[in-house]
C-alpha cells in the first residue's frame, strides 16, 4: 500500500506540473525558420514549384513566385529560387496558375458521419445523455471514410472533426489532416501527430437552440425541453467542474508544501470541462439566434472561460456589440448562404459575412460536412464574394482565419516559410465558378495523380470583373423600355451574341438586334447594359417551393403524406390544392432568376401526386397568370428511402407503379394520362439498377409513357439505354456525393473523375435538366447549371460531351419546359438581365421582366 501511495503522490505532482507548464506555454507563434514537420514523410523528395501566383491565405497575392518544399515544410517563397544541384528535387512548373495554402474546414463530421451513411458507422452524437463532455471523436473517427479522399480533392487539407449538435455538451473534437497513412491509423492523421514542441490544443463542442430542444424535449421527452433547461444543465455541469478545479488547485498547493495524504482529485466525466476552465480547450458552439449567442457569452463570463468560435451563427451579424462583451475576439464560423430550414435559420441573409467583416468580427466559412459537401468549400467562399465580401477576405475565411481559431494558425492555413507544406495548385482563380485543384499536397506529399499543367493563358480565360451600374429608378415598373448593348441574348431557345438592343412595348418584345432600339420607340426609359446578359426566366423543378417554408416547422407547410397503398385515382394528391404564395422562400427563388416553379406534393408514398406550375412572384393563385398549369406531371419515387410497411422492397414499389399505370391505360384519370404519355411521369431514382428496371418497365409495359428520371445520380451508367428509350434525366443534385448506398458510384468531378454524370449523359444525347435539391439553394440554380459548362472535361470521346454555356442555360429553361410539357405555358416575354456572364460570380442580377412590368432587383 505504501508503494501504491507513493506512486499516486508522484503521479499527482506530475499532474500539477503539467498544469503549470501548459499555462506558461501560451499561444504558438509562426516561425519562418522552422525546418521540420513532425508529420513529414521520410521518403518524399523535396519539391520546387515554379512560376506561381501565390495567394498566401493572409490577404497577399504574389506574382511570379517559386515555392520550395522540404521535410514537409514550406522553406522558401521567393522569386527565382535556386536549389542545391546535389539534391534530388522534383521541379513542377505551375505555368502561372494560382498556388495557395490548403483549405481548412473547422466544422466537419467527416470520419464519424461518413459516406455512405451506413447506420453502423454513424458516430457523431452520443444521444441518450444531453451532457457528454467526456466522449472523444478520436475514438470513432474512421480513417477509411470514403469522404476523406473526395473532400481532399476540393483542396481541403485540414479539418476539425466535431461531435454532432444534438447534445448540449457534445464532447471533444480533434483536428485531422486529410492524408491517409499507410498505418491506417487515425492518430497518425492528427494535425498534432508526433508533436513534441507546440502547445497541444484540445477542442470541445457545445450546442444550443433548437437542436437540443427538439431531440431531448420533443423526441425523448426529457430535460432539456427549453432554452431555460439547457442553461441550467450547462451551468450545473460547469459548477461541478469549477469545484473540481479548485480541489485540484488546493491539492497542488498543499503538495508543494508536503501536506497531502490523498490522491490527486480527478473525475473522467469532468476532466475536459476542467481543462476548458483552465484555458487548455478551444470551445466551439453551435448557435444561431441572437439570444442563444448572448446566453453563452453570459455563461462564459460567469465561469471565466473563453469561446473560440460560434458555429453557424446566422444571426451573429445583428449583434457585433454583444460579441464584443466577451473577453476574447470570438470567430464566427458560418455558412455562405445555407438558410431557411428552421425558424432559427429563417431570418438569415447572404450579406451576413460581409457585415461581420465590416464590423471587425473574425470570420470563417465551414461546411458542417456532410450537411454541405466539404469538397465544395471553396464554392462557399466564392458565393460570399457575390454578396459583397472582398475576395481575399473570402479566401482568408477558408484558410488562415479558421486555422487561427483552431489555435493552429502558426502551422496551417497560410503559404509562408515555416508553415506545413499543405498546398493547392488551382486550375483557375479559386473564387471562380467550378474552380478545382490540379494537385493537392499535404505535408509536401502529392495526393493525386500527376497531370500536365497547361499555361494559365490556355487553361482558363481571365475572369472579367463587372462593376454593377445603378439602374435608373424610372425603369422600375416600366412595361415599355429599351435595353442597349447586351453581350448575350438567349430568348426563344435561340442564342444571339451582341452587342444587341432589346425593345419591349406594352410587355411584349418587339425587336432584338441592332440598331432597332434607336428607332423602334421614343420617350421610353432606356438603360445601357454595358455587356449584360439577357436570359429567359429560369424554371425550378424538384423542390417543395410553395408548399413549405421551414421543414422543421410543420405549421409552415402543407404537410407530408404517409406511405400507404391506395389504388383509388380520386385520392391522388394535387399540389395545386396546397400552394401558398408570397413567401420568403419564393421571393429568394425569384431574386435568383427563377420566375416559375413546378412543385409536386410532399409525400413519403411511392405515388407522390400531381405537380402544379406557378409563378414565383404571384401574390395568390387567384391572380391572372399566376397558375401556369394545375396538372403538370404525375410524380412517383422508389428506393430504400421510401421503403415502408406498405412497400417494404424496391421491387414491390416498381411493381405497384406497373400495376397502377397499366391498369389505368384506358381510364380518363391522371394514371391513364400518364400511361398514354399525355402528361409526363416523373420518377425519383438514383441507383443504376433501379433506373434500369424503370427503363425496362417503359420498354415492355408502357411504351407510350413519357417517363422521366429525377435524381439520377447513377444514371450515367445506363446513359446509352436512357437515350434509346427516350427517357430524360432531371439531375438533382447536379453535383452528387456517395452519401447513400444507392449513389456510391457518384461521379464527383475533377480531379478524381473526368466530368460528372451530366457530362456522360450529354455525350450520349440524353436530354438533361437541372433540379433544385433543397429549397434553401434555389437562388443558386444558375450556378448549379453553369458549373457543368465551367467544368466540362478537358477531353471526351467526342465533342458532343462538352457542355457549353448555352447548354447549361437550356438545362434550367427550355429543356425543363420541354420535359414537363410547358412549352406554351411559359411567357416568352418574361426574362432576366445580368450585369455580365451569370457564370462569373461577380455578375449580379439587375432586372426581371414579367407581365407586371420591369423590376429592379
Amino acid at each position: 500500500m505504501a508503494v501504491h501511495h507513493r506512486f499516486a503522490m508522484t503521479a499527482g505532482r506530475a499532474q500539477c506540473e503539467a498544469i503549470q507548464t501548459r499555462q506558461k506555454k501560451g499561444i504558438n507563434l509562426p516561425n519562418k525558420d522552422r525546418s521540420y514537420n513532425p508529420r513529414a514523410e521520410p521518403t518524399q523528395e523535396p519539391i520546387l514549384l515554379k512560376n506561381a501566383v501565390v495567394w498566401d491565405g493572409q490577404g497577399q497575392v504574389l506574382d511570379g513566385m517559386d515555392v520550395y518544399i522540404e521535410n514537409g515544410i514550406i522553406r522558401q517563397v521567393e522569386k527565382d529560387i535556386q536549389v542545391d544541384s546535389s539534391k534530388r528535387v522534383k521541379v513542377i512548373d505551375v505555368a502561372g496558375h494560382i498556388v495557395s495554402p490548403g483549405l481548412v474546414d473547422m466544422h466537419s463530421h467527416i470520419g464519424v458521419d461518413g459516406w455512405p451513411r451506413y447506420t453502423s458507422s454513424i458516430d457523431a452524437n452520443e444521444m441518450p445523455n444531453p451532457i457528454t463532455p467526456y466522449v472523444r471523436i478520436l475514438d470513432g473517427f474512421n480513417p477509411s471514410d470514403k469522404a476523406i479522399r473526395i473532400v481532399a480533392s476540393g483542396g481541403i487539407t485540414s479539418v476539425l472533426a466535431l461531435p454532432g449538435s444534438a447534445n448540449v455538451i457534445g464532447g471533444e473534437a480533434y483536428a485531422f489532416k486529410l492524408r491517409p497513412r499507410s498505418t491506417v491509423s487515425n492518430e497518425d492523421m492528427l494535425v498534432q501527430a508526433n508533436n513534441t514542441e507546440d502547445t497541444e490544443w484540445r477542442w470541445m463542442k457545445m450546442a444550443c437552440g433548437e437542436n437540443p430542444k427538439r431531440i431531448y424535449g420533443s423526441l425523448l421527452h426529457m430535460l432539456p425541453s427549453t432554452r431555460l433547461g439547457m442553461a441550467y444543465m450547462l451551468r450545473k455541469e460547469l459548477t461541478k467542474a469549477q469545484a473540481l478545479m479548485r480541489q485540484q488547485d488546493d491539492w497542488c498547493h498543499n503538495a508543494q508544501h508536503g501536506r497531502v495524504d490523498t490522491v490527486f482529485p480527478q473525475d473522467i466525466d469532468l476532466e475536459s470541462l476542467v481543462a476548458l476552465l483552465r484555458g487548455h480547450v478551444l470551445l466551439n458552439i453551435h448557435c444561431y439566434e441572437t439570444y442563444d449567442i448572448e446566453a453563452l457569452i453570459r455563461h462564459s463570463l460567469e465561469f471565466n472561460f473563453t469561446i473560440s468560435a460560434f458555429h453557424h451563427a446566422l444571426d451573429a451579424y445583428r449583434i457585433p456589440e454583444i460579441l464584443r462583451r466577451a473577453t476574447n475576439n470570438i470567430t464566427i464560423a458560418t455558412f455562405a448562404d445555407n438558410w431557411g430550414y428552421t425558424k432559427e435559420t429563417y431570418q438569415s441573409i447572404p450579406e451576413a459575412p460581409k457585415i461581420l467583416y465590416e464590423a471587425g468580427v473574425p470570420l470563417a466559412l465551414k461546411s458542417d460536412h456532410p450537411v454541405l459537401n466539404s469538397q465544395r468549400l471553396m464554392f462557399e467562399a466564392a458565393k460570399t464574394t457575390h454578396y459583397g465580401l472582398p475576395p481575399q477576405e473570402a479566401f482568408r475565411a477558408v484558410t488562415s482565419a479558421p486555422a487561427h481559431a483552431m489555435g493552429l494558425g502558426h502551422r496551417i492555413g497560410s503559404l509562408k516559410a515555416g508553415y506545413d507544406a499543405d498546398i493547392v495548385i488551382w486550375d483557375r482563380e479559386p473564387l471562380a465558378l467550378a474552380a478545382v485543384p490540379l494537385q493537392v499536397l499535404v505535408d509536401g506529399v502529392p495526393l493525386f495523380d500527376e497531370r500536365p499543367i497547361q499555361p494559365v493563358e490556355k487553361a482558363q480565360q481571365a475572369t472579367k470583373k463587372h462593376s454593377v451600374q445603378t439602374v435608373p429608378k424610372r425603369m422600375n415598373g416600366a412595361k415599355s423600355f429599351v435595353l442597349k448593348n447586351a453581350a448575350y441574348l438567349f430568348l426563344n431557345d435561340t442564342l444571339v451574341k451582341g452587342p444587341l438592343d432589346l425593345v419591349v412595348e406594352n410587355g411584349s418584345i418587339i425587336c432584338t438586334g441592332s440598331p432597332c432600339a434607336s428607332s423602334a420607340l421614343t420617350d421610353v426609359p432606356a438603360y445601357d447594359l454595358q455587356g449584360g446578359y439577357v436570359l429567359p426566366g429560369f424554371v425550378g423543378v424538384g423542390s417543395s417551393l410553395g408548399l413549405i417554408e421551414m421543414f422543421f416547422e410543420p405549421m409552415t407547410g402543407d404537410g407530408n403524406a404517409p406511405a400507404i397503398r391506395n389504388d383509388n385515382p380520386e385520392d391522388l394528391l394535387r399540389a395545386v390544392d396546397g400552394i401558398k404564395l408570397g413567401t420568403h422562400q419564393l421571393e429568394a427563388a425569384y431574386k435568383g432568376g427563377i420566375l416559375s416553379v413546378i412543385t409536386a406534393p410532399m409525400s413519403r408514398n411511392i405515388v407522390i401526386g400531381v405537380s402544379a406550375a406557378f409563378k414565383t412572384h404571384a401574390e395568390s393563385l387567384l391572380h391572372k397568370g399566376a397558375l401556369l398549369s394545375k396538372a403538370v406531371a404525375l410524380h412517383m419515387q422508389i428506393g430504400h428511402e421510401f421503403k415502408s410497411d406498405s412497400f417494404p422492397t424496391v421491387s414491390s414499389q416498381i411493381n405497384y407503379i406497373r400495376q397502377l399505370l397499366t391498369n389505368n391505360k384506358a381510364s380518363d384519370n391522371y394514371y391513364g394520362q400518364a400511361a398514354r404519355g399525355e402528361i409526363p411521369t416523373i420518377i425519383t431514382a438514383h441507383n443504376k439498377d433501379e433506373i434500369a428496371s424503370l427503363i425496362t418497365l417503359k420498354q415492355e409495359d408502357l411504351p407510350e409513357a413519357r417517363i422521366v428520371i429525377h435524381g439520377g445520380t447513377e444514371s450515367y451508367l445506363v446513359a446509352q439505354f436512357l437515350k434509346e428509350a427516350d427517357i430524360p434525366v432531371v439531375l438533382s443534385p447536379v453535383l452528387c456525393t456517395p452519401i447513400n448506398f444507392d449513389s456510391i458510384h457518384c461521379l464527383t468531378g475533377a480531379p478524381l473523375t473526368n466530368g460528372t454524370a451530366a457530362h456522360v449523359l450529354h455525350r450520349h444525347g440524353v436530354k438533361i435538366a437541372v433540379g433544385i435539391p433543397d429549397n434553401s439553394y434555389s437562388r443558386n440554380l444558375i450556378w448549379d447549371a453553369g458549373w457543368l459548362a465551367a467544368s466540362s472535361p478537358t477531353s471526351t470521346d467526342s465533342d458532343d460531351g462538352v457542355i457549353s454555356e448555352e447548354d447549361s442555360i437550356r438545362f434550367i429553361t427550355t429543356n425543363v419546359q420541354d420535359i414537363y410539357g410547358l412549352d406554351t405555358a411559359v411567357d416568352p416575354n418574361e426574362f432576366v438581365v445580368y450585369s455580365g456572364n451569370p457564370l462569373d460570380m461577380t455578375s449580379r442580377l439587375l432586372l426581371i421582366n414579367t407581365n407586371e412590368g420591369l423590376q429592379i432587383v
